[in-house]
């Protein structure tokens, strides 16, 4: 299954937090505003659809990665934090 990023850059809390909520559902947080996931493209389209259906399109930013099996493993951590090691369609649960 694909691998995909999303950053995202939200203005208003409740919208933000209601981003997080959705984008938790399919994937896991790697960074505050970042999330990676694995799963099929139809999911990752119901994912965005429910995106766009929170966000303000003219305040608010939402940007998908596509990454590569060959870029999955040259990932670099640093800093605090703890190295999110298994995400995967394991973690992945709908509501």
């Amino acid at each position: 299954m694909p691998r995909f990023a999303i950053a995202y850059d939200i203005s208003d809390n409740s919208r933000r937090r209601k981003v997080a909520n959705c984008l938790d559902s399919y994937g896991d947080r790697v960074q505050n505003s970042v999330f990676e996931m694995v799963v099929t493209q139809s999911m990752l389209q119901d994912c965005l659809i429910q995106v766009r259906d929170i966000i303000d399109s003219a305040e608010d930013k939402v940007v998908v990665y596509f990454i590569c099996s060959n870029c999955e493993s040259k990932r670099m951590y640093f800093g605090k934090g703890e190295e999110v090691r298994n995400i995967g369609e394991e973690d992945v649960f709908f509501v």
